[in-house]
């Protein structure tokens, strides 16, 4: 759900006077972080097809199966959907229901918003918690044929409810203050 403009009050950008001193940098933070997200998502994309490929050439060409590209890419897909899965959260692009909410009265929207970003934060926190206890818990044990922990599996899980925790709280604080959060991508 992106920010929709109050009626009676005007919508403004991160930029404007509205948001000067530590609003300025707490939304200038959080818009490189989600940046950075993204661009570590695209890297793992493309570290995914990477190792698709080499199990292709491995397994038609050479006859031989490298046993670790299933698991890297295993593993690197959690940590591109996680951290995707952040963004679209900062950039309002998670799953909701837009069309419903879309014919509320503008005030109403607001707090139905507010609501889900709530709701956000707590998935995210839970999220964060439980990847943390699976991580923790699995870092002796390692992965067959990738000789890297199983608690790296679980990290991204770990990182990216506390990256959607962090992105709903700004959103909150943008509904507050009227206030549209800039895509990550522009």
């Amino acid at each position: 759900m992106a920010a929709q403009p109050l009626a009676s009050a005007p919508l403004h950008t991160p930029t404007t006077s509205i948001t000067t001193g530590f609003l300025s940098y707490y939304f200038g933070f959080h818009a490189w972080l989600s940046r950075l997200c993204l661009k570590l998502a695209v890297f793992g994309l493309i570290v995914i097809l990477g190792a698709v490929l080499t199990q292709i050439f491995g397994r038609y060409v050479l006859n031989n199966s490298p046993t670790w590209t299933e698991i890297l890419a295993l593993v690197v897909v959690l940590y591109v959907a996680c951290f995707a899965a952040a963004v679209g959260v900062r950039d309002g692009r998670h799953i909701g229901m837009e069309s419903l909410v879309s014919y509320l009265f503008p005030s109403i929207r607001r707090w139905i918003e507010i609501f889900v970003f709530l709701c956000m934060i707590v998935f995210g926190l839970c999220m964060s918690w439980g990847g943390a206890v699976l991580g923790i818990a699995m870092m002796p044990y390692l992965n067959p044929g990738l000789p890297i922990s199983q608690g790296w599996s679980y990290l991204p899980l770990a990182i990216g409810g506390i990256l959607i925790s962090l992105f709903a709280i700004e959103q909150i604080v943008a509904r507050f203050l009227k206030v549209e959060v800039t895509p990550s991508w522009h």
